[in-house]
């Protein structure tokens, strides 16, 4: 498998995990991406994780599957919680138009994230 193919493969996981699976973490339960004591965050970033992990393992072996896994849950981890956090602190929700700037940022930090985990494959 090509690097190429890779880096789509986690274009693919990557709307999963941020938008099918991250539907059912909406309630209230689950909290804000920001409340560090609620699960949502650690869900979402954990899901992103396994998926890597499995897109990763059709290319490396379990033990660089996993680094691979780990460094895309902390990397998912904190441009998530930076972008939550800023639009909090500047009372920014996706009702703004400014929302859809920090999305943007933030789609091009996870894409990048990819970008690097295919470099380090």
């Amino acid at each position: 498998m090509t690097a190429l193919t890779f880096f789509f493969l986690l274009t693919v996981k990557h709307a999963v995990a941020d938008l099918f699976l991250q539907a059912e973490l909406t309630d209230a339960k689950h909290g804000t991406k920001t409340q560090l004591t609620k699960p949502r965050l650690w869900i979402h970033c954990s899901h992103h994780a396994v998926l890597t992990f499995f897109v990763a393992l059709l290319l490396v072996g379990v033990g660089k599957a996993l680094w691979l896994a780990l460094l895309d849950f902390v990397l998912h981890f904190i441009i998530d919680y930076t972008k939550h956090w800023i639009a909090e602190r500047n009372g920014v929700t996706h009702r703004n138009k400014k929302y859809w700037k920090y999305a943007t940022i933030d789609q091009i930090a996870h894409y990048t994230t990819y970008f690097i985990l295919v470099l380090a494959m």
